[in-house]
């Protein structure tokens, strides 16, 4: 039963991501995450786990995930994911999903150069 749980849980880390993107909080639909031959991309924090860039997990693909994921919330070291931690974990992967909406789109940029000109090469 547990075990059901946790490839729940991580089936969700995947789908939810993947079908959160594109609703907004109003109902309208936006438009879908990226595609790669027609594929839907893995979102970046499952990816990591695809180690033969396939696309998708393969079953020791989800096993390595699955692991990773209870070795972040297990905090009493039982190899089990229950009770508060599992609360924490829900509580967690809102919050990444809550975040992934917010910050979409808005990636790190290099502030312009002061002035508008390139400094002059130093002559040594």
């Amino acid at each position: 039963m547990k075990n059901k749980l946790i490839t729940l849980i991580v089936a969700s880390l995947t789908l939810g991501v993947c079908s959160a993107d594109h609703h907004s909080k109003d109902g309208k639909h936006k438009a879908k995450p990226a595609k790669v031959d027609g594929k839907r991309k893995l979102p970046p924090h499952m990816a990591k786990f695809d180690k033969n860039k396939d696309g998708k997990l393969c079953d020791a693909e989800k096993a390595t995930a699955k692991a990773a994921w209870v070795k972040r919330f297990d905090k009493d070291g039982n190899g089990k994911v229950e009770g508060k931690e599992l609360a924490a974990a829900k509580k967690a992967m809102a919050e990444r999903r809550k975040n992934a909406q917010k910050n979409k789109g808005k990636g790190k940029k290099k502030p312009a150069p002061k002035g508008g000109k390139k400094p002059a090469p130093k002559k040594g």
